[in-house]
């Protein structure tokens, strides 16, 4: 016996939800070309080689700028 008999179409949306994702992920495996090689993973900088890694780091007073920036410039908007 089904407890909730008013809920059929929303069991049924809820299927269907459910179903669009899946879908779309199976369509893009199948669509979707399959190499991927050496060009094509390389980074592009202005068309020249990159040199080095791109994991560098930064000075922390450079975030601190940044984010002054932000909040000074929220500000004046709302003057």
């Amino acid at each position: 016996m089904f407890v909730l008999p008013g809920y059929d179409a929303f069991l049924g949306f809820l299927l269907i939800a459910a179903a669009v994702p899946v879908l779309a992920l199976v369509t893009n495996k199948i669509v979707a070309p399959g190499s991927r090689g050496g060009e094509r993973e390389l980074t592009y900088e202005s068309g020249m080689e990159p040199i080095g890694g791109a994991w560098i780091q930064f000075n922390i007073r450079y975030y601190m700028f940044a984010l002054v920036f932000v909040i000074f410039d929220v500000e004046t908007v709302f003057l």
